[in-house]
């Protein structure tokens, strides 16, 4: 259910950057607005060299006092959980049910672990809230990727 908050969140993505997002998720914990926009249109939403979305980041800083972030959606939850961690550069994820739910696991080369993780672990968080919202997966992890790795 979108509260009437989240609506104009919307909204104001939507006039601001031209772009109807497929989602807007408020992580009160992280101080952020997280949208998720369709397939393909995360360069049309930021601008070259980002500058609508900084634009919409200046704007509405002081009157939110929230930071925004966009991510691209995925059809697959492999897909999805790789543009989450993006910039890290994931080589693969991989969905595993145990009898404690559904976990992801991303592989990474050992360099982009920490940009997987992010500054305090912001980008995980990022992609485990929304791999859950979207995909029913229960939790995200990082794994070294070793060209040995299936």
């Amino acid at each position: 259910m979108i509260s009437p908050e989240q609506i104009r969140y919307i909204r104001l993505f939507q006039d601001m950057l031209g772009v109807n997002p497929k989602d807007v998720v408020e992580d009160r914990d992280e101080n952020r607005l997280i949208f998720v926009v369709e397939k393909g249109d995360l360069g049309r939403t930021v601008g070259r060299g980002g500058r609508k979305l900084r634009m919409m980041k200046r704007l509405l800083k002081g009157d939110l006092e929230y930071d925004i972030e966009v991510v691209e959606f995925d059809d697959n939850p492999e897909g999805f959980i790789m543009n989450l961690l993006s910039p890290a550069r994931v080589r693969k994820v991989r969905i595993v049910h145990q009898d404690d739910g559904v976990t992801a696991i991303a592989y990474v080369p050992d360099e982009d672990k920490s940009i997987a993780i992010g500054r305090n672990g912001r980008r995980i968080k990022r992609a485990k809230l929304l791999a859950k919202r979207w995909y029913d997966i229960d939790n995200v992890k990082i794994a070294t990727w070793l060209p040995s790795n299936p």
